[in-house]
């Protein structure tokens, strides 16, 4: 299924045609060969992005030698690796190298706790991630930006909310039966680059995926990952998962009535109801460049996520 939600991306985008030839890849770890899961395939131009599944593979059609865009290809814990469209062209495998992993202090303890970035759940009125026909969200992910008052303290927690939608299956079971949705994203926790001040390396070299969460607010319990905070200012970020599990539409209705269906992903993030001088969102565009998210300027200084930290 997941082989077919590319190629329709890429039908509808390429303006392809379905008798032309479907390029098949897979994508694995340079030295041990094995398939990389859950990897993000993305193309800069046509401004799409998609995970793999376990086995790291995703289909592209067409013909790749006279097609004009950018495809990076990007995992966790891997160096990214960019290519044009037309170089995949006789090739079925991508292979990505792994970097250094991140670096944890597990000998120090810590006694004192303190939450940062406290806000109130029923302050929250809007969500980022909502696609619609006159603003996109072209984001692979958002990140809060949070300030400790010394380095070197450990991150215990982080707690979010997010747009829950309540699902209707009346009509697919014999009884009624309404429930909310689930939701999987993946957690990040970055250190500040020291030239963009930005999002930079990863402080935890371990996946950590939340799924099946139901409900507005998430609480996460990172103690187990130990992550060391080097710097007095990190960032927790959410990475989407665009998959068909996360995927969904909204409608909007423009003023003569006529109704659009915009895909977009889960979760919708919530903004608390914050202002400042100081804007501390910080997203990541197709290109992976992370910029400041001003979208919610001047009063969405902040995304509705708190976090606990130890020293």
């Amino acid at each position: 299924m997941k082989n077919i939600l590319t190629a329709i991306i890429c039908l509808l985008t390429l303006r392809v045609t379905a008798q032309q030839k479907m390029n098949k890849f897979q994508i694995v770890d340079s030295l041990s060969g094995k398939p990389v899961p859950s990897a993000s395939v993305t193309l800069v131009r046509a401004k799409l992005s998609i995970n793999t599944e376990k086995d790291g593979i995703f289909i592209i059609p067409g013909d790749l030698a006279v097609l004009r865009d950018t495809v990076i290809f990007y995992a966790q814990n891997y160096r990214p690796e960019k290519l044009l469209l037309e170089q995949l062209n006789g090739r079925d495998t991508i292979r990505l190298a792994r970097h250094e992993d991140a670096s944890t202090n597990t000998s120090i303890k810590y006694n004192a706790d303190t939450l940062l970035n406290d806000y109130l759940k029923r302050d929250i009125v809007h969500f980022a991630g909502v696609n619609t026909t006159t603003a996109k969200f072209e984001y692979l992910q958002l990140a809060q930006q949070f300030y400790a008052s010394k380095p070197g303290v450990v991150l215990k927690s982080v707690k979010l909310n997010r747009l829950a939608f309540a699902m209707d299956t009346t009509d697919y079971t014999w009884m009624p039966s309404v429930h909310l949705d689930k939701v999987k994203f993946r957690m990040r926790i970055y250190d500040i680059d020291p030239i963009t001040h930005g999002p930079g390396h990863d402080l935890c070299n371990k996946t950590i995926e939340i799924s099946k969460i139901v409900g507005s607010q998430i609480t996460v319990d990172l103690k187990k990952y130990k992550i060391v905070v080097p710097h007095k200012t990190f960032f927790v970020a959410v990475e989407w998962m665009r998959d068909f599990y996360n995927a969904g539409y909204s409608v909007s209705v423009d003023q003569e009535g006529k109704q659009t269906r915009e895909l977009n992903y889960h979760p919708l993030i919530g903004i608390a109801a914050t202002t400042g001088p100081t804007l501390n969102i910080w997203a990541q565009n197709f290109k992976r460049e992370w910029k400041p998210y001003t979208y919610f300027m001047p009063f969405g200084t902040d995304l509705a996520m708190s976090a606990v930290i130890a020293y």
